[in-house]
Order: structure tokens, then C-alpha cells, then sequence
């Protein structure tokens, strides 16, 4: 009764909420206070539950999708159309393969990572529809639902007990705040992430091969070496063995595993590290047997990345390596790097993302050590909690590197946060003591979570104004357009705060021009747009503003001034205007040439080498050599024989396809 109470209390009054009284700690400001209320009494009635002598699946189950409506569902009530820019631009890339049948590499590097978009294409294709509108409006809570089964599935192969199970999948949803589900590649590959680990603990965790057998296979003695060294062994293990299956429902597991990192390679570029970080480290930990599945996920990737990516790096191979080894940068980029410009009530939101995203770090370091004190051995835990923060010293991901280490390491640190409050492998006699804690720790993530999630809603915010006015640049671009966007840091910034891109992706330019910070200074725009020349427009809406003006450092009427510096200068028109979005043009005389867009749509042309011919063969042949071994160990535990063959024969093949590799980057960049 009272989480029906508090999900109703949360959803009624959001009818009326008005955004555009949004100020800078972003959709929290503009809440109604019942709302605010209902959620936490939700988040409550769902620790009181954990009390209960015994688990209620069902009820536990509803309360939590009922959270999670609440905290991931809200936009789909308060805001007419689908949030986060960048969502239309993923919606564009699938529509352009679906017009054209191809990718376009020149367009843009995503075309290089094309898996999500075509199987996205594939299935509007037998669908039969092709407006992907509602699908980017209940992407962001249909995927996180997704990803609680997958979840759950890692947990069930841990020596904890039924509440801290349920309570680790409370506190993923409020940790999970950092926005990474909306319409894209990225939020699919995190879904295919944790169904990847729950399968290898599952099937192939300790025992899953005969004892005999996995301490003779080759490799295994050094696997076990370098465990030593790390593991004391006079600890309870934290996971259960796995689950005895067939021979054939084995080698059909080891398939899907590797089907599910191929169409993850060729998704996304972050990823699959992500996907060999975390098998390594359980291969190293004792805690998965298959031992040389590492070494082959990391052969599929670099040929993805030589042979299939060559678009994306040929040229520029700087931009890709120039963060290598560079942490301090990369973590300052991350994190300090964000306040810069923010005024002094939005910098409160960064400062909640900050502080929740450390709170839960520390409650699982500090969840870790009562485990250990209890001499329990959370080594599967403890791996994927730490695989993700070598990312650090990849590169800066554009400045997002510190978030998705924290979205990778967030189910691990849940699961050993929820073991702060119940540590036991089995129920204890008194759990009361703990339910206090484990409440207020519960209500009170959950609100900061509205803070940190939705902190930058005023200018991520897709309002239906802004929309129209992008539909009427769609209109008029049959000849080519070229669309001038407002940045305070045009030489990296290639992402407008607005709907972009999901339509005509090869008509329409998109270039991003220096916002100026006195907004009367509008001359430069003015020599822009004519040095383009006719069909280019300068847009600005209010959620560009917004941006500026909060995260900039930009003065707070920046925007309303702009509109009317901009509307008077000379030779200026304004062929579009709403309440959101303006769309000024330069007049031109009659019969003025317009100059054609300079559109490559297969991107840098990276000539074969001598060796080219040469790797792609090595690398099928490895591929075949690597796969024979892995299905070796599963089908045929005894085949030492065998496997020792294989892996013999895949060394020289290995060397020489790192050798072809080096010499493709060195020569094609």
C-alpha cells in the first residue's frame, strides 16, 4: 500500500510542471514537492519489504520497475518530445542506412562502429516503420528495465543473501544517473556488457571445466601463479560454482559469448575494451575457465580496428592515441574540467554528481572490508569493480572517459555497497539493525539522483519549437544546406544543444561558429555566413542559450539580446522564428551561385599496404586457430594434446598480425 501510495503520489501531479521555469539545478527546480515525496516513500516501502522474513519476488520486482519509471520514465510524462540531442543524431545514422543501403564513413567516424545502426535499420525493415520518435522517447526506461534481468543473473552466482541482492539492484538504478541510456549504441553495449558477464560467471565460472582438466590446460599454471600472488587462499569464496551443463549447451554459450562481443565491436569503439578488461580479470582471478577467450576477444577487435575502422584513424591517428598514458590529463579533463563556466546554482549539480558517484564508491570500499572481515572472498567483485578504471590512461573520450568508467564499475560497486548493510552468505536472525541505514541511504540517493540525472535538463531538454524549426531547415536543403550553430568552443565542440541530424544526414553541413560573448558582437557571424555563401543559416534556441549561459559563463540574458543584435544587422534576415528557435539567412542577389557541399561519404582513403593481403589472412587463420582451442577446452576438457597444438601454432600467426597492424598505423596515418 504504500508504494502504490507513493507511485501515485509521484505521477499525478506531474501534469503540472512547467520547464520553462527551469533554473540551473535543472528539472528538480520545477518538481512538484508531492512528487519529490511519493518516490521517496516508494524507495521506503521498498527497504521495509527487504524486512519481511522471506523474499517476495513479485513484490520487490514491482516496486522496483516502479522506481524505475519514476526515476527514468519521468520525461516521458513531463516533455513532449524525445530529450538529449544526440539522440537524433543516432536516429539520423540509422535512417541514412535505411534510405541508402550503405555507410558513410566520411560523414561521420560513428560510420566505422555501424552494427547498432544497421541491426537497428534491419528491424524498422521487417517492422515496417521508420519513425524512430517514440522509440528514442521510451529507449532511456525500456533499457534500463533491460538491464536489471542481466544484473541479477551476475548477482545469482554470489554468496550473498536475498536483500542484498534486491537492495545492490536499488541502488544501480539511483547510481545509474548519468544519462549514458538514451537512443545509441552505448546503452545497448552496456545491456550486452552485463549479459556477457553474467554468462561467462553463470557457465563458466569455477568448476565448470573438471579440476583435472583446468589445471592442465596450457596457460593455466601462470593464471594460477599470478592469482597466488594477489589471493590469500584461507578465505570463504564469494561465488558459488557454476552451473553443470552439456557439452553442447557449452560450446553453444562460448558462441553466443563471441557473438555478442563481435556485434559489440562493431558497435561501438570504447566497449569491447570494457569486454576484455573484465574476462581478463576474471581469468587472472581463478574465477573464469576460459583461459585463452581473452586472447581471441582482443584478435577480433584489432582486426575490427586495422581492417574494418581504417576510415576513422587513417590521417589522424594522433587524435585517437594523443591521450595514451596521459591520467592526469584524462582524469582532470573528466572531472575538474567540468565546472569551468558554470554558474554558481548549476555548479551544485556538478558537485551532486560528483558527491553521489564518490558515496557509492565508498560504500563499496567500505562494504568490501566488512565482506573481508568476515573472511569472505568477493574476488569477482572486486575485479569488475577495478578492470574499468585502467580506461584512465587510454584517453579522455572527449572529456566522458571518467563517466563510463564509472557506468562500468557502478554493478560491482552496487553489489559490494550492498553488502555494507548485509554482509552475511546466509539470512541472519536479526536484519532490523540494518533496515534504518539501508532506508535513509535509499531515499536520500534517490533524491539526489533527480539532481545529478536531470541537473542539466534545461538545455538537454528537446522542446517541440526547436523541433519545427529544424524540420523547416529539412525542407529547404534539396540543394544542400549548411547550418551555423552557436559554441563557446568551436574547435572542439561538434554537438549542438538542439535536434540535429536525424534527417538528410549527406544534404545538410552542420558547422559550429564562436558564440560571441558580448552578444552585440555579431560581425563575425555576419562574415560567416557570407563567406559560405547562399544556403547557409545561423541558428539559435533557447536551450543553446541555456547552455551558454549556464555552463559557459555566459551573461544571464545573453540570449535575448543576441536575438535582437542578430535581427538588426545589416544584410541579415530572419527566414524562420518561434518561441524556441530563430533561423536567420543572408540576403543574396538573384542568380548567386550556391557552392556545392563537400560531402565524402566513405571517409579518409586508406591505401592497402604490401602486408594488407597478408594480415587479412593471418588474422582469419588466427581467428579459426584460436576458436578450434577455445571449443577444445569446453567440448573436449581432456584434449591437453590438442589444445597444447593450438595454442603453439596460434603464437607465431599472433605475433605476426601485431606486426602487419603496427605497420598499417605507422604507414595509413
Amino acid at each position: 500500500m504504500l508504494a502504490a501510495a507513493g507511485l501515485a503520489l509521484f505521477l499525478v501531479p506531474l501534469g503540472g510542471v512547467d520547464l520553462s521555469r527551469m533554473n540551473g539545478l535543472g528539472l528538480i527546480s520545477v518538481l512538484p514537492a508531492e512528487s519529490l515525496a511519493g518516490v521517496g516513500l516508494l524507495a521506503f516501502a521498498f527497504t521495509l519489504a527487504l524486512g519481511l522474513p522471506r523474499a517476495h519476488p513479485v513484490l520487490l520486482g514491482l516496486m522496483l520497475v516502479g522506481l524505475v519509471i519514476c526515476l527514468d520514465g519521468i520525461t516521458v510524462v513531463t516533455e513532449a518530445e524525445p530529450r538529449f540531442a544526440t539522440a537524433y543524431q543516432i536516429a539520423g545514422f540509422i535512417d541514412y542506412i535505411s534510405r541508402t543501403g550503405h555507410t558513410a564513413p566520411g560523414i561521420a567516424a560513428y560510420f566505422s562502429w555501424p552494427g547498432f545502426f544497421a541491426l537497428v535499420a534491419m528491424v524498422e525493415g521487417i517492422v515496417g516503420k521508420h519513425d524512430l520518435l517514440p522509440v528514442l522517447r521510451l529507449w532511456p526506461l525500456a533499457i534500463d528495465l533491460l538491464c536489471l534481468p542481466p544484473l541479477f543473473l551476475i548477482m545469482r552466482n554470489l554468496r550473498i543473501t536475498w536483500r542484498a541482492k534486491w537492495f545492490a539492484a536499488l541502488l544501480f538504478c539511483v547510481g545509474n544517473w548519468i544519462g549514458q541510456d538514451y537512443f545509441s549504441p552505448q546503452a545497448f553495449n552496456y545491456l550486452l556488457y552485463l549479459l556477457f558477464v553474467g554468462i561467462l560467471l553463470t557457465f563458466f565460472g569455477p568448476g565448470s571445466l573438471s579440476r583435472r582438466a583446468s589445471r592442465r590446460a596450457p596457460g593455466d599454471r601462470l593464471t594460477r601463479r599470478l592469482a597466488h600472488l594477489s589471493w590469500r587462499g584461507d578465505l570463504e569464496p564469494g561465488e558459488l560454482p557454476a552451473r553443470p551443463v552439456s557439452t553442447g549447451e557449452r560450446a553453444i554459450l562460448l558462441w553466443l559469448l563471441i557473438g555478442i562481443f563481435i556485434v559489440d565491436t562493431a558497435s561501438h569503439q570504447l566497449t569491447p575494451f570494457f569486454f576484455i578488461g573484465a574476462c581478463g580479470g576474471l581469468v587472472l582471478a581463478r574465477r573464469c575457465t576460459l583461459t585463452g577467450l581473452p586472447v581471441l576477444l582482443g584478435v577480433i577487435l584489432v582486426g575490427w580496428v586495422s581492417f574494418a575502422a581504417v576510415a576513422y584513424w587513417s590521417g589522424h591517428l594522433s587524435d585517437v592515441f594523443g591521450g595514451l598514458g596521459h591520467l592526469g590529463a584524462n582524469v582532470s579533463t573528466s572531472i575538474t574540467g567540468r565546472m569551468t563556466g558554470s554558474t554558481s546554482v548549476h555548479v551544485l549539480v556538478l558537485y551532486a554528481r560528483t558527491g553521489l558517484a564518490a558515496a557509492v564508491m565508498i560504500l563499496a570500499a567500505l562494504g568490501f572490508l566488512r565482506r573481508r572481515h568476515r573472511a569472505i572472498d568477493d574476488r569477482v567483485a572486486l575485479v569488475l569493480l577495478c578492470v574499468p578504471f585502467p580506461a584512465f590512461g587510454l584517453q579522455n573520450y572527449g572529456g566522458e572517459i571518467a563517466l563510463r568508467i564509472y557506468l562500468f564499475a557502478l554493478p560491482a560497486a552496487c553489489i559490494l555497497a550492498a553488502c555494507l548493510f548485509f554482509p552475511a552468505t546466509r539470512l541472519p536472525a536479526r536484519v532490523w539493525r540494518a533496515l534504518p541505514a539501508a532506508a535513509g541511504c535509499g531515499v536520500v540517493l534517490v533524491l539526489a539522483f533527480f539532481v545529478a540525472r536531470y541537473g542539466n535538463e534545461a538545455y538537454e531538454q528537446i522542446p517541440s519549437a526547436e523541433l519545427t524549426a529544424a524540420n523547416y531547415v529539412y525542407a529547404h536543403d534539396s540543394p544542400g544546406a549548411r547550418l551555423v550553430f552557436l559554441s563557446p568552443t568551436p574547435e572542439t565542440d561538434d554537438t549542438p544543444q538542439m535536434p540535429w541530424q536525424y534527417r538528410d544526414l549527406e544534404k545538410v553541413n552542420y558547422i559550429a561558429a564562436q558564440a560571441p560573448p558580448d552578444p552585440a558582437s555579431v560581425k563575425g557571424l555576419v562574415a560567416t555566413l557570407r563567406s559560405l555563401g547562399p544556403g547557409t543559416y545561423l541558428i539559435t534556441t533557447s536551450t543553446q542559450e541555456t547552455y551558454l549561459e549556464q555552463a559557459a559563463g555566459y551573461p544571464a540574458d545573453w540570449g535575448s539580446r543576441f536575438r535582437a543584435d542578430m535581427a538588426a544587422a545589416r544584410g541579415v534576415h530572419t527566414v524562420f522564428a518561434n518561441r524556441d528557435a530563430v533561423i536567420y539567412a543572408l540576403r543574396w542577389r538573384r542568380g548567386t551561385p550556391t557552392r556545392p557541399l563537400n560531402v565524402s561519404l566513405g571517409g579518409a582513403a586508406g591505401r592497402a599496404t604490401l602486408w594488407t593481403p597478408v594480415g587479412i589472412a593471418v588474422l582469419g587463420l588466427l581467428l579459426l586457430v584460436l576458436l578450434a582451442r577455445e571449443f577444445a577446452r569446453v567440448c573436449r576438457p581432456a584434449s591437453r594434446r590438442l589444445v597444447r597444438i593450438l595454442t603453439l601454432t596460434s603464437l607465431p600467426l599472433l605475433v605476426l598480425l601485431l606486426v602487419v597492424a603496427a605497420e598499417r598505423f605507422v604507414i595509413m596515418s
